[in-house]
């Protein structure tokens, strides 16, 4: 008889899927960690002090204030993954499935941000620029309700080069600032960020460069940050620490094989509690660079797990 020699199956090294971090806005938000009913201060606009006699009676100020209360929605979910993949891989697959799940809370985080709905979910800032009607919940200590649909959602011209670039400086006059020093922020696609480029090659090819570089929007400046939600073509830009994001929870992770013991199987889970919504909406706006009209809304994965039918 021939002796047959048993080759064993060699384990090759994990394939990734290449994501940022956890979150891209966590940190540029208005980030406040609170445990019961949360409240957000906001002073109203400071008045402008009235002239008189050196020897009169000063007049009273109106200095108003207002607040934002926020609630706490969960977010995560869970892996079931067969012992025996987990056994046979050299790498350390346990840590590497916990940290997908973290990213993947990040991920839902910051869609949440920019197009939450409000319903068992933070209200995102696009949504929030989309109301054209006040809310029947709209509270009655919060600030005044202000339409910004016809102001603040712009669509674009289809222009080019640099007449867009001077479009997209003009788009940045219907936003207001009063409240924050942070620097104007721009979030959109990898695809219209590399389109804007491409623009700024038009009459700049250093434009162009820069803004690879320090990833600035060329011309009006600020930081671009790339999100693969955002419609093609949309720029959704302004103050993100106008933006209050309450965390009840941070992220939280576990494993556990006794859930599935019969399967044979261990569950990673993960959840986070977060609410928020933008306290200063005219801080933002929302913009094209084509002649469509910008999105006010995106898919968000269906709750399943919980649905009534």
């Amino acid at each position: 008889a021939k002796l047959r020699l048993t080759i064993p199956e060699v384990a090759l090294p994990l394939l990734k899927q290449k994501i940022s971090e956890t979150s891209k806005l966590i940190a540029k938000v208005n980030l406040m960690h609170v445990a019961g009913t949360g409240r957000q201060r906001i002073m109203g606009e400071i008045p402008e002090a009235i002239w008189t006699e050196a020897c009169a009676k000063l007049n009273e100020l109106a200095l108003g204030f207002n607040d934002t209360e926020v609630d706490g929605f969960k977010v995560g979910g869970f892996f079931a993954v067969c012992n025996a993949i987990l056994e046979d891989n050299d790498v350390n697959l346990m840590s590497e499935i916990l940290n997908a799940i973290g990213k993947a809370i990040g991920k839902a985080v910051d869609k949440a941000i920019v197009y939450g709905t409000g319903v068992k979910m933070p209200l995102g800032i696009v949504p929030r620029l989309a109301q054209a009607a006040k809310p029947g919940d709209y509270s009655a200590t919060a600030r005044e309700w202000k339409d910004l649909s016809k102001t603040n959602i712009i669509t674009g011209t289809g222009k080019t080069g640099l007449a867009l670039f001077q479009e997209i400086v003009k788009n940045t006059k219907v936003i207001h600032s009063d409240y924050f020093e942070g620097g104007l922020v721009w979030l959109m696609n990898k695809g219209t960020h590399t389109d804007l480029t491409v623009q700024s090659m038009e009459k700049n090819l250093n434009a162009a460069i820069v803004a690879g570089i320090n990833n600035s929007m060329p011309v009006a400046g600020g930081e671009i940050i790339e999100l693969p939600f955002i419609p093609d073509g949309n720029i959704v830009f302004g103050y993100l620490d106008a933006y209050l994001l309450a965390e009840r929870a941070g992220t939280q992770l576990g494993q556990s094989e006794h859930v599935r013991f019969l399967d044979d199987q261990t569950c990673f889970k993960g959840t986070a509690r977060y609410d928020g919504e933008p306290v200063i909406p005219e801080a933002f706006g929302v913009m094209t660079i084509t002649t469509a009209a910008p999105a006010t809304s995106v898919t968000f994965p269906q709750d399943k797990a919980n649905a009534t039918t």
